[in-house]
């Protein structure tokens, strides 16, 4: 489980937790020590969205619809019945989700060792993708992407929810997001074409 930067470098990496279990539960239980449902989650103070004076929202991560949304994690509206503004949240939400998949995906195509079964003690292989990861994140530093060259336009698989319902306040800050991405300040030029 990891938690990346829209430069593609991992900013958090959880390694306690195996593939069996829901991602959403790691996050529930602990990442990294910390629980992101019961706020103990160092995120700067809620700001003002870029270009708008408007009520300050919290910094947020963004997960698929296995999570649970809470004050700092947003997940997609259900695919039913979504009119333009909740489409454009979930595509824009779905592109912001894109970062950490092209993240693992250039951990993968770097360090060839992860397209295979590798035959190590857990242990070891625990200290392989912690390496990995601390070199992918040196080498960014030293030689950043060209990030004119990733298409814009890669399209996402669409999402469906099956969470839990989220509480009132949670969904109402994800409708002032969904605002946002609607609004002149928070709009982009092409994602009427993809909604």
């Amino acid at each position: 489980m990891a938690i990346a930067d829209a430069e593609y470098k991992f900013v958090a990496v959880d390694m306690a937790a195996y593939g069996r279990n829901n991602d959403s539960m790691v996050f529930k239980n602990s990442f990294m020590g910390h629980s992101l449902y019961n706020r103990n989650f160092d995120f700067p103070p809620p700001q003002p969205l870029p270009g708008t004076e408007a009520t300050p929202l919290p910094f947020v991560l963004v997960g698929d619809e296995a999570f649970q949304m809470c004050g700092n994690l947003l997940k997609p509206y259900t695919s039913r019945g979504l009119d333009f503004k909740r489409s454009t949240f979930n595509y824009r939400l779905t592109r912001a989700r894109r970062m950490v998949e092209c993240t693992f995906g250039l951990l993968v195509a770097k360090w060839r060792v992860f397209t295979k079964l590798i035959h190590m003690k857990i242990e070891t292989v625990d200290e392989v993708v912690k390496s990995a990861v601390v070199l992918h994140n040196y080498l960014l530093t030293k030689e950043p992407l060209n990030l004119e060259q990733i298409p814009e336009e890669s399209q996402m698989p669409s999402v469906e929810s099956f969470g839990p319902r989220s509480s009132v306040a949670v969904a109402r800050m994800r409708d002032s997001f969904a605002d946002y991405f609607c609004s002149e300040a928070g709009r982009v030029e092409w994602q009427e074409r993809f909604v």
